[in-house]
């Protein structure tokens, strides 16, 4: 049975695109009626001061998080008395499960979910601060830089491979440029040559980017001194790893037990129950990305390293493989 309530005086379903946004409101006894509208995601009488005007006093509106949203809902909660919700896309089957896919479907289910299930059960997000939302995008910029830097790096190695020259010294080649410079001059030719220099402008023009952003990195550690002790002072958490987890974790007061860090993080395992069976699988990697990505790198960095007998995570990882 649905769940039924008249708290709010309206509920407003919210769907954002890059350019424009579907609203649905529901209001009335039992919020049966229903009234659509649209806008553009801009700060002006055409978005975001259009859509104030149809917001009442204490409506509750809901949408979903995404590049956009954060910045439409600190705008809202900044200029009305609205309650502002955001909610976890991942976890809204009602929406992704539906066969009828279009802005203004989805800014009604949206809707439907303030009026029709309990405040408790929704999947909120926390709106970050103007602050986090930057510092998030230094994180996620530097994840596509490395993914990038290696991208490149193994396109320059096959267009070695592909002449003749497998035993280049790689490890030399990414933290020299000047020998990478030479095998270009030196080992290639005619075309060959061309798209070496080409893929080794661009490999230093990366390399100054990453240097840059890791100065960032260093910039947001010393805004938040304290947090930054607290992770660093965890085995395999470096400079990378400290600003990931104070950009998108902070200090955890948000969560209350590890668990919930580690389902944000999406490590925790599958489960496939049936009856008595009760498996756990793989992680289900349905979290935050860049969260997840750093931590699992520390801990291969930690286990990795030549054993040090004063770390527990290494005593707890060898004791676990000799078991």
């Amino acid at each position: 049975m649905a769940y039924t309530h008249q708290r709010w005086p309206g509920i407003i379903g919210l769907d954002l695109s890059k350019q424009t946004y579907s609203g649905c409101r529901l209001s009335g006894e039992g919020y049966v009626r229903r009234r659509n509208f649209t806008g553009r995601m801009t700060q002006d009488e055409q978005g975001y001061l259009r859509l104030l005007d149809e917001i009442s006093t204490d409506d509750l509106v809901i949408m979903e998080a995404g590049s956009s949203s954060f910045n439409l809902a600190r705008f809202l909660t900044n200029n009305t008395s609205a309650e502002i919700v955001v909610l976890n896309p991942a976890h809204l089957r009602v929406i992704w499960d539906s066969q009828r896919k279009t802005d203004k479907a989805d800014a009604m289910k949206l809707a439907c979910i303030g009026r029709d299930m309990r405040p408790e059960a929704w999947p909120t997000v926390s709106i970050p601060t103007e602050e986090e939302q930057a510092e998030r995008s230094i994180v996620t910029f530097h994840v596509y830089l490395k993914k990038k830097d290696t991208a490149d790096f193994n396109r320059f190695f096959a267009l070695f491979n592909g002449v003749g020259f497998p035993d280049i010294d790689k490890r030399r080649c990414k933290s020299d440029s000047d020998y990478r410079h030479m095998l270009v001059g030196e080992l290639l030719t005619g075309q060959a040559q061309d798209v070496g220099r080409i893929i080794n402008s661009g490999i230093d023009l990366l390399s100054l980017q990453l240097a840059e952003v890791e100065q960032q990195h260093i910039d947001i550690c010393l805004r938040h001194p304290l947090q930054a002790l607290a992770w660093l002072s965890i085995p395999g958490i470096g400079l990378v790893n400290a600003a990931t987890l104070i950009a998108y974790v902070g200090d955890g007061s948000r969560f209350s037990k590890p668990e919930q860090l580690l389902n944000y993080a999406g490590l925790v395992p599958k489960r496939r129950q049936s009856g008595e069976t009760d498996i756990h699988g793989k992680i289900t990697r349905k979290g935050r990305t860049c969260v997840r990505r750093n931590i699992v790198q520390g801990a291969c960095s930690v286990i990795n390293q030549k054993y040090n007998p004063s770390c527990p995570y290494q005593n707890s990882h060898t004791a676990k493989r000799r078991s």
